[in-house]
């Protein structure tokens, strides 16, 4: 074999692997977004793509995520107010006719294990459902996500609140 034909051998490895390396690259970068643009086709989204309701102490008062003539409202009819404790959680929401809904609680703080609770149609309109979260020897913050399905579309919404 000729030293020329060495070299084009050696050149044609060397364009095969960085044409493969290339394709590989796209697909790892280009998979995701092709993967979301699926995802978000049905779910409606809002600006900022979560309603986040402002400050509250929903252990005093419901609290309230809106934008744009769509409002979520979340409060707790409990006795006591704590970790551990049966809590039964109300959402209404105003501007949507939701056909079902549930929350997804998580610790900020730490990690608190997988936390649903599917809603069930409540009188006069909403949802409800009870359940009990866990604690920790401290006060912590949890995030309720509201999930609300009409059709195939999806909107969120996000609580914060202390739990003892």
């Amino acid at each position: 074999m000729s030293a020329a034909a060495r070299n084009r051998g050696a050149v044609t490895k060397k364009y095969a692997l960085v044409m493969l390396s290339a394709l590989v690259l796209g697909a790892v970068l280009l998979f995701p977004g092709f993967y979301q643009s699926a995802r978000q086709a049905s779910e409606v989204r809002l600006p900022g793509e979560v309603l986040r309701a402002p400050a509250c102490d929903l252990a005093q008062a419901p609290c309230v995520a809106s934008h744009a003539g769509l409002s979520v409202t979340l409060s707790v009819d409990s006795a006591k107010f704590r970790s551990y404790e049966p809590l039964t959680f109300s959402v209404k929401v105003s501007g949507m006719e939701a056909e079902s809904a549930r929350i997804e609680f998580e610790g900020v703080e730490m990690f608190m294990g997988v936390n649903e609770l599917p809603l069930l149609p409540a009188s006069g309109g909403g949802f409800s459902g009870s359940t009990s979260l866990p604690g920790h020897a401290y006060p912590m913050t949890w995030r309720a996500r509201v999930q609300l399905m009409q059709a195939d579309s999806l909107v969120e919404s996000e609580f914060l609140f202390d739990l003892k």
